[in-house]
């Protein structure tokens, strides 16, 4: 009696399964790269490509360790940038030398969450996107999929697409 209640909810969810899954665009996947190497200081350029409009801000997380990354809880940088371009160039002065993954979402509405909504709400309605582009499937991507390492002196690029559902 229950499987014939939900049935129709089945298909909903493998739809959601197979465009989720679907193949990357060329810029999906993008590693970061070294591109200055005469600095005195330790710098991240982040290049965020996508937004589908010039609405509210993008907020940045940059986490440095696998707890904080899970838990969303103390970033070691949290930061807010009103969007001007579709697609945007924001620089990270000053970092540590380490390892770090990046999160960042469209925060087109300006709550300073990302908004859920459709089925269940639980698809995301505002764009996000990680460091190293990973596959987006039916959850977030791990730190691991995410993390990159930088040196001292250092500037990396560090390219992320969004994805909007």
């Amino acid at each position: 009696m229950l499987a014939k209640k939900y049935k129709h909810i089945i298909p909903l969810l493998l739809l959601l399964m197979v465009y989720t899954g679907c193949e990357k665009d060329e810029q999906t996947g993008q590693q970061p790269e070294e591109i200055n190497n005469n600095n005195q200081s330790t710098n991240i350029q982040l290049e965020v490509y996508g937004f589908n409009n010039q609405k509210g801000n993008l907020a940045i997380a940059v986490f440095n360790n696998i707890n904080s990354f899970d838990s969303e809880s103390s970033a070691y940088l949290d930061s807010t940038v009103h969007i001007n371009s579709t697609d945007m160039s924001v620089f990270l002065e000053n970092i540590n030398p380490g390892e770090y993954a990046i999160s960042v979402f469209h925060d087109a509405d300006e709550s300073g969450d990302i908004t859920f909504g459709g089925f269940l709400n639980l698809i995301p309605q505002e764009g996000f996107g990680f460091s190293n582009n990973p596959n987006i499937g039916m959850s977030q991507p791990s730190y691991n999929e995410c993390k990159f390492t930088i040196d001292n002196n250092q500037t990396l690029l560090i390219p992320i697409n969004l994805v909007y559902l």
